[in-house]
Parts: C-alpha cells; sequence; structure tokens
C-alpha cells in the first residue's frame, strides 16, 4: 500500500451530529447527506471553498436518499417525501401520516419518483402526483431501483423482487423468487441484468434475457453498496475486508473469481464506490480508513489513514462527474473532501 501524496485532502468539515448516507446527484456536480437530527446537508462536488447549507427537512430522521436529476429526494420518519437540491428551495412531494418512509427512489432524469412504506409502493411523477395506485408487496419493501432508461422498478422483499412497469398505472408485475431477505438493488449499465445484496451475506442476480441467475456467497458482513466500474465491466461490493468486485465482461462472473481490492487488515469494508472514468475504486473501512485501489493490480494508495476512536466509519464514498474530486462522509459527522489532480499520475506503478 502506498501513501498519497499530501496534496490529495483538500477540505474536511465537522456537521457535529451522525451521518447516515451520502449520495450523489445524477449530474455529478452536487452530493447530500443525511443526518441524524432530520436535516440533510448539500454541496457543491467541486468546490474545497464552501461551508454546506443545511436544510431541516423532517421531524426525526432521514430514513431514505436518492439522487433525483440535478437535485434529491428524502423520506423521514415522519412520512414526508421531499424534494430538495442546490439553489432550489425544499418541496413535500407527498406525505403518509404516521407511516415510515423506508425507501426513495428516482430515474435518472427525476422525471418519475417512488417512495416506500412498509409492504407499499408509490410512484410519484416529478411534481409530486401519483401515479397509479399504492402497489404492494409479500413484506415490507427492502430497495428501490429504477432501470437507466426510466422503463422499470425493481423493489426488493423476501424471498425476491418485484419488477413494474413504470409507465403503466394498472399491470400485472414479474416476481423473481429467491429464498431470503433482498436489501440493496443496482440494473447493471446495460439494463440487462439486476442484482440484489442479501440480509444473509450475499449476492443474487438475474440476467433478465433468459432468466440465468447468479449467486455470490461468503461476504464476512453485511453489503452496504453496490457501485459499477466504468462501462460496467465489474460490480463493486462492500462487505468483506476487502472490496470485492466481480466481472461482468466475456460472458459475465459465471464461473469466475472476483478481485479483491485494498488492503486486507481483518477490518471491514464498508462502502466502495467505482471511479466514473478511470479503472479505480475508493474503498472506505469500518476503521474510517479510505484507500484508492486500481483494478489492474497495481498497489492501492490511502489517502486517509485509520482512525482509533470508535464510531468513524465511512459511512459513504461519492465521486463528482469528471472523476478529481472524491467525497468521503464518516458516521461520527465528518466529511472529507479529497482532490486528485490527476488519478493516473497518482496511483503510481
Amino acid at each position: 500500500m502506498m501513501q498519497a501524496p499530501p496534496s490529495a485532502i483538500a477540505r474536511q468539515w465537522s456537521l457535529d451530529t451522525k451521518i447516515n448516507d451520502l449520495v450523489g446527484n445524477s449530474a455529478g456536480d452536487a452530493v447530500a447527506l443525511a443526518l441524524g437530527d432530520g436535516r440533510v446537508a448539500l454541496f457543491a462536488a467541486q468546490e474545497a471553498e464552501q461551508e454546506p447549507q443545511l436544510l431541516p427537512l423532517h421531524d426525526g430522521v432521514s430514513l431514505a436518499l436518492a439522487a433525483c436529476g440535478d437535485g434529491f429526494v428524502s423520506g423521514g420518519d415522519d412520512g414526508r417525501v421531499v424534494a430538495f437540491g442546490l439553489g432550489v428551495e425544499a418541496r413535500e412531494l407527498a406525505r403518509q401520516q404516521g407511516r415510515w418512509i423506508d425507501q426513495v427512489a428516482s430515474d435518472a432524469e427525476g422525471k418519475m419518483l417512488a417512495y416506500a412504506y412498509g409492504k407499499n409502493l408509490q410512484l410519484l411523477t416529478a411534481d409530486g402526483a401519483p401515479h397509479g395506485i399504492a402497489k404492494q408487496h409479500v413484506s415490507s419493501v427492502g430497495g428501490l431501483a429504477f432501470s437507466p432508461n426510466g422503463k422499470r422498478l425493481v423493489a426488493t422483499h423476501n424471498n425476491g423482487v418485484t419488477l413494474w412497469w413504470t409507465a403503466a398505472t394498472a399491470q400485472n408485475p414479474v416476481t423473481l423468487p429467491w429464498k431470503g431477505s433482498h436489501l440493496l438493488a443496482a440494473w447493471s449499465p446495460d439494463g440487462k441484468i439486476v442484482m440484489t445484496a442479501m440480509q444473509e451475506n450475499a449476492l443474487h442476480g438475474w440476467r433478465l434475457s433468459d432468466m440465468n441467475e447468479m449467486r455470490m456467497q461468503g461476504y464476512a458482513g453485511k453489503i452496504r453498496s453496490l457501485s459499477w466500474s466504468v462501462k460496467g465491466r465489474y460490480l463493486v461490493t462492500s462487505g468483506a475486508p476487502q472490496a470485492i468486485c466481480w466481472p461482468f465482461f466475456g460472458g459475465g462472473p459465471w464461473g469466475k473469481a472476483p478481485l479483491a481490492l485494498g488492503t486486507d487488515r481483518g477490518m471491514l469494508a464498508r462502502c466502495a464506490a467505482a471511479h466514473p472514468k478511470d479503472e479505480l475504486v475508493a474503498v472506505g473501512y469500518d476503521d474510517g480508513m479510505i484507500e484508492l485501489a486500481p483494478l489492474d493490480g497495481r498497489p492501492s494508495i490511502m489517502i486517509h489513514p485509520p482512525v482509533a476512536e470508535e464510531g468513524h466509519e465511512v459511512v459513504g464514498l461519492v465521486w463528482n462527474k469528471s472523476g478529481d474530486c472524491l467525497f468521503a462522509a464518516t458516521t461520527d459527522g465528518y466529511v472529507m473532501l479529497f482532490t486528485i489532480d490527476s488519478v493516473a499520475n497518482a496511483v503510481t506503478p
């Protein structure tokens, strides 16, 4: 493992409250953080000399946070679904009195949104108008994700996933069964594969053209992040002592071993984020350490050291669109911005 150049760290902020999540918008020019006191924090994704914009959105906690076009959408334990962004006024899109909004999602352009409360899923147009009636599932929804073209929506739940067409207000959905509790969901960039992270510390996936399934087991902990490398060549995952990267080129991952990136110190990788342009992955660990790990086998670079105090887990990593800025957040309230003038030069042989 190599040390990062001193100029890599640009800025650090302390928000003095717990951070639950860090998300980048679809345009790659802003990031948002869900805070433990009901507020969200907003940053421009390329500026070091800035202070966060703090918005009091929820009377409680932001339970779910997602990109929504140029902005974001948040769901809280106060039953509110709120759209917000840099330079725009936050607006309530929906409210479910007495219910928790467990999941939110949006298509890439922010034209269609979805939120879940318990077993129920509701689609919304961009102005907050309900699109059809609420759709019910066999159990509480664990994750939501729109397909890259926005035409389909996957909802995860116990013992499988359900696929919905977003344009239809009435339909018979497609259910893909697999025993266990399915949580995070991710579509491949070409929209041909649906992957889920499971409560049972495993991945499961379906190739929709022939319903060929894939099952990846052996993770040491919960898989908290799924990220596709440039051109969808690898699915990068957390939940092990290193970032586990499954190859999706050359016929897919069937019968192939994954790459393991980063330094195995017996500490779980909590999150991993693939670079938007280069074969590079940022890996964040439970003790606050952050590495940049190339996918071609070159040594990784530590850009933030381990932290002795407990509670410094890296809860999120987000690259900006150009890939020269990396935002990181830790559960104890710290936000860090790393600027990298040239990733190719920084990750030396």
